[in-house]
């Protein structure tokens, strides 16, 4: 004789909500992530956000010094690392709230870090 059918329906309506809140703080989370990475000769500082787009950039004095190609790869390198910085991060987040196991960390940590991979080491000329 299956159980108590008001009972199941209380634990199933308990697993939903519980569902939801961690949803919703999963969701949260995710949307107040931000990444900051400094350029490797500290030329630029780069923000990404939970999207993986450029919210902030500043410039040191040192880039002033750089033709415009140089400066580029350099914003380019420092954005690149900042994604990867941030996609890590997604990653942490979801563990935490799902488990390092979990399918859904799995599959949100695997999205992140294949759209922004850690970008080799020497993309980012010296030209200093």
């Amino acid at each position: 004789m299956p159980g108590d059918p008001e009972g199941m329906l209380i634990d199933w309506q308990r697993r939903v909500e519980q569902q939801t809140a961690l949803t919703t703080e999963l969701s949260q989370r995710m949307e107040q992530n931000r990444a900051t990475v400094e350029s490797r000769g500290g030329e630029a500082v780069v923000t990404v956000d939970s999207s993986g787009g450029m919210a902030e950039l500043r410039l040191d004095e040192r880039a002033m010094r750089l033709s415009a190609d140089e400066l580029a790869a350099i914003i380019l390198d420092t954005s690149r690392r900042a994604q990867a910085k941030m996609a890590q991060q997604m990653v942490d987040v979801v563990s935490s709230l799902y488990g390092a196991s979990s399918e859904t960390a799995s599959f949100i940590g695997n999205a992140y870090t294949k759209q922004f991979p850690e970008p080799p080491e020497d993309e980012e000329r010296d030209h200093r």
